[in-house]
């Protein structure tokens, strides 16, 4: 999910990127008992009629889409911010309690999509000014990720020193 908020009397825009998970710690907790409590209904029923490794199968089975779901559920709180000024960028990138702040000038900031070492794996999303190369929104779609490099486009566009200038 990309938001954008712009604050025209300070010539200043944010951006907000964020995993999409709409599910809650509360819903998710919910979710992986009543998944577990099926599966080992289901798995002891089969167990007491003398099937006794499908027990182990399930069990092993809980462990794993928990493992997942939880993983997918964490990526819900990754984020990055990004403010847009006329004379830097901030992009403040958390994970969970994490932050990592990183300023880049915004006069020589260029917003790149890289092609993926691998064919079927997603663009990659590069912001760039001066030797400082930061990839951003790795956890988002591809079409987020688009959507995220042309709004950081538009809101750079308009103190760039390379608008105009001749491509060699």
């Amino acid at each position: 999910m990309v938001v954008t908020w712009k604050y025209p009397e300070q010539s200043l825009e944010r951006i907000l990127a964020r995993g999409n998970f709409s599910l809650g710690a509360g819903g998710l907790v919910g979710l992986l008992v009543a998944l577990g409590a099926v599966t080992l209904l289901l798995a002891g029923v089969l167990a007491w009629q003398g099937f006794w490794p499908v027990l182990l199968i399930a069990v092993i089975q809980i462990v794993l889409v928990t493992r997942i779901l939880i993983k997918a559920w964490e990526r819900a709180w990754v984020a990055e911010q990004i403010e847009v000024r006329p004379d830097r960028i901030l992009v403040t990138q958390q994970k969970h309690k994490n932050k990592k702040r990183v300023e880049l000038e915004t006069a020589w900031a260029v917003v790149e999509m890289l092609r993926p070492e691998v064919a079927w794996y997603a663009p990659r999303l590069q912001l760039r000014s001066g030797s400082t190369k930061l990839e951003l929104g790795a956890f988002l779609t591809v079409e987020e990720k688009r959507q995220l490099a042309n709004c950081l486009k538009s809101a750079i566009r308009k103190h760039s020193a390379l608008e105009g200038a001749p491509n060699f």
